[in-house]
């Protein structure tokens, strides 16, 4: 799905994400000076996106991979660094864990005073889980800091904190880490306009209602007239 986020609709669904059908469409769309005036684009951690907009426009395009990926890949990352650490400790610890995931997945703002309270005990009987939680806290507060303005300023940042829980020895961050340096440049350019790719997700949900409510739609051709009438 393209989305035209300045003025916040649908530009087209493509059927298939490969490398080859985004080049065609942006091409196309170059050609026909639709896209004429784009400067920056948001996009997953899929090499085709940040790919195929470097060759159809142009080295000076600003390939942005906004904060909602990052977050959702490093959320990924802590529940499997939070299961190595629980398979350390023994049936009664584990027991006291029951239950409790989404405390330690949640943004501290969403909780209760009284779950806030219960994390907190949680996290002095467990301190590793407790270090984990403030790392997961530590890449949040950089992309909330106003302060960071310039794709250098940022880079610095986001390395600092990938060295700080170097220390914690787990497996499932070492693999977050090698992930965000390997696309820290186009991360950092969140820093810039601090474009989010927030309003897809929205759209994506808009999508699946659509087929919910067609109880699925075979016809890709029909799907993609329904989306840009409804969303276009």
């Amino acid at each position: 799905m393209l989305i035209d986020h300045t003025n916040g609709r649908v530009l087209d669904v493509l059927e298939s994400r490969e490398k080859e059908a985004v080049l065609r469409w942006l091409k196309a769309g170059k050609e026909s000076g639709l896209l004429s005036a784009v400067e920056e684009v948001t996009c997953g951690m899929w090499d085709a996106y940040a790919q195929a907009p470097k060759e159809v426009f142009g080295p000076t395009i600003r390939i942005t991979i906004d904060r909602f990926h990052v977050m959702k890949n490093f959320q990924g990352r802590l529940n499997e660094a939070r299961r190595e650490i629980q398979r350390g400790l023994d049936k009664e610890q584990a027991k006291e864990l029951k239950g409790s995931r989404w405390l330690w997945v949640t943004n501290p703002e969403n909780l209760t005073v009284e779950q806030r309270a219960e994390l907190e005990v949680l996290k002095r009987k467990f301190p590793e889980l407790g270090r984990l939680a403030e790392h997961r806290e530590g890449l949040r507060q950089i992309f909330e800091d106003k302060r960071i303005t310039t794709p250098a300023t940022a880079m610095v940042r986001l390395r600092e904190w990938c060295r700080s829980g170097v220390e914690m020895g787990l497996k499932a961050l070492k693999q977050f880490n090698k992930t965000l340096e390997n696309w820290i440049e186009k991360i950092a350019n969140y820093f810039v306009s601090r474009s989010s790719n927030g309003r897809t997700e929205g759209f994506n949900r808009g999508l699946r209602a659509i087929l919910w409510r067609a109880c699925g739609m075979r016809n890709f051709c029909h799907f993609r007239l329904r989306v840009l009438h409804l969303f276009g």
